[in-house]
């Protein structure tokens, strides 16, 4: 099994594949965020990460509201606790948690 079907069976995320939300709403997590470090932006298939645009490969989302967004080697960032203007984001690779504000 990969690590994205061990995710999905473990954790209860759907894939989604990089589209919209039930095909029509967008993602919360679509847009510019201050998260503390970095101005981080997002859309359905780019996560800039303050210095360099990464191509998402594919978005989970849990059974939670919260997301995956899985870039590459096995690298993937989650993002959580979605409110109009704030959200969490953790980083896989290094535990790294930062809270975001909503710039646009």
């Amino acid at each position: 099994m990969t690590v994205l079907g061990l995710m999905s069976a473990s954790t209860g995320m759907a894939i989604a594949d990089g589209v919209s939300k039930d095909g029509a709403e967008p993602y919360p997590f679509i847009g510019r965020w201050d998260c503390e470090v970095a101005v981080m932006s997002f859309t359905e298939t780019i996560y800039n990460n303050g210095s360099e645009d990464l191509p998402i490969i594919e978005i989970q989302e849990g059974t939670d509201g919260s997301y995956a967004l899985f870039i590459e080697d096995d690298y993937f960032i989650s993002l959580s606790g979605f409110t109009s203007e704030s959200m969490g984001w953790l980083s896989s690779a290094t535990g790294d948690n930062f809270n975001c504000v909503r710039i646009d």
